[in-house]
């Protein structure tokens, strides 16, 4: 059973075709191996040793601010980390991400501002706990205490139950300090639509609407339990809020404090905001952040030049990250090797794919653990003998499990350093995400980020490979 597309609403043409055979052997790996400091199966590459990378938050002690009860017995939030659900696991492991969400937003102070955009929004109506909250009832709880919740949703996402309790006591007047809209709310009669994006795309299969496929929060402050107030606070997952992305899919979230981020989220959030008022919206949308912090943002959609062909790898962001790899470099006299790792729902633009291949045949290890994909992706990945997984498994009546996050892991030389890199967001490998989506990706450098990413993504390769996940 496959998460249902929302009505009328045809998924990439050139994206949903099968994913390979499953059942190839996975081949040898040849030269000796050494071993990182954490644990991880016998792999690929002789490593580097460990350079320690310390990403240091600014924090800003504030006198300590009533919190909300729940808040208060609930640990922290985790700043500058990664947090990752496990859709087989307990009530816990399954929520992992929602908690991350719900204490991040029981800590903002009266005062304070939380603006958010998710594609589906549709959380459970339970009992609020520790394990297992309810994203609404916090939403709410932080609006009544003088918080400023403002909310961007979809058209197919406007009368869940849950959009219309918080409806009821936002309101919908974004004109006010809290309200909650939808992308096809000035053109109820319109085309289906994004609230930047708004081009269709004819396929043989069909026309791809434009979309709203966000995945993000911002918060003005968050304060912890120690009274500790940390400003520009970003959450950015690739999990929707409903119960399908907690117990039948693999995400992640990401949360960090930086100030400049923190303004272009805010700024792509009155754009969300505003373009929906324009029947043309803004289809060359792009903007990036530039380099010179820990943390840089990608927003999306993305236009290829005129006179480009509209799958122009030239206006690829992600093919554009791969061309600053170099597959080979010395550190300390000893030549070592590039890991590039991606997990990924959707992967359809074989540019990348092929892209993968080239720094394959140049020395990188390049791993690979997707749901769908069409045959030229497969093709380049496999004729280039790259470790290439399946994750679709059944898990229970009714309960398929997929990769659902939009990762993509670099542990080498690129540019001119070799600092770990993990891009992250809610940013599929297909042509919609690219062209015709409202979408984001961030950059995040380190060490130590990199390699909570990495032992998550061992284990859902690993899982994924044990339920006949082997492609190649």
């Amino acid at each position: 059973r496959r998460r249902p597309a929302p009505a009328g609403r045809v998924v990439d043409g050139a994206s949903r075709s099968l994913v390979a055979p499953r059942g190839k052997v996975l081949s040898a790996h040849a030269g000796p191996l050494v071993r990182k400091v954490i644990t991880q199966p016998a792999e690929e590459c002789v490593m580097r040793p460990w350079k320690v990378l310390v990403l240091v938050a600014a924090l800003t002690t504030s006198p300590v601010t009533a919190l909300p009860a729940m808040a208060a017995v609930e640990p922290d939030p985790l700043v500058g980390h990664g947090v990752f659900n496990d859709p087989a696991g307990a009530v816990a492991a399954q929520n992992a991400i929602y908690a991350q969400l719900g204490r991040l937003i029981d800590r903002v102070p009266a005062g304070g501002e939380v603006l958010g955009s998710v594609m589906d929004f549709d959380p459970p109506n339970t009992a609020d706990t520790a394990d297992a909250p309810d994203i609404v009832d916090r939403l709410i709880a932080a609006s009544q205490r003088g918080v400023k919740v403002k909310f961007i949703t979809v058209a197919h996402s406007a009368n869940t139950q849950a959009t219309t309790r918080l409806r009821a006591a936002l309101g919908s007047n974004d004109a006010a300090g809290s309200y909650v809209v939808h992308c096809k709310d000035q053109f109820p009669n319109g085309p289906d639509r994004g609230c930047i994006a708004t081009r269709a795309k004819e396929w043989s299969t069909g026309t791809v609407s434009a979309y709203n496929h966000s995945k993000f929060f911002t918060f003005s402050s968050v304060v912890l339990n120690n009274g500790t107030s940390i400003p520009n606070v970003v959450y950015q997952s690739s999990s929707n809020l409903t119960q399908w992305d907690e117990n039948e899919a693999y995400n992640n979230a990401f949360t960090w404090t930086d100030a400049r981020t923190y303004a272009a989220y805010r700024t792509y959030f009155e754009d969300l905001r505003r373009y929906r008022y324009t029947a043309a919206g803004n289809n060359n949308y792009y903007q990036d952040t530039g380099s010179g912090t820990d943390y840089r943002a990608f927003f999306f959609p993305r236009q290829e030049p005129s006179g480009r062909p509209f799958d122009d790898p030239q206006t690829d962001t992600i093919h554009n990250t791969l061309q600053s790899v170099a597959c080979s470099y010395t550190e300390n006299g000893t030549k070592r090797q590039t890991d590039i790792r991606i997990a990924m729902l959707d992967f359809n633009r074989p540019a990348i794919a092929q892209k993968l291949a080239e720094l394959k045949g140049k020395g990188c290890w390049v791993d690979v653990v997707l749901t769908n994909a069409n045959d030229a992706v497969i093709s380049a990945l496999t004729n280039a003998r790259i470790q290439t997984t399946r994750c679709d498994w059944n898990n229970g009546p009714g309960l398929d499990i997929r990769v659902h996050s939009k990762y993509m892991l670099l542990d080498g030389a690129y540019d001119d350093d070799i600092i770990p890199r993990v891009y992250t967001g809610s940013h599929n490998y297909s042509y919609s995400a690219l062209r015709q989506a409202d979408e984001q990706v961030v950059r995040i450098m380190g060490r130590t980020v990199h390699d909570e990413y990495l032992r998550n993504f061992w284990s859902v390769r690993d899982t994924c490979r044990s339920h006949d996940g082997i492609i190649f």
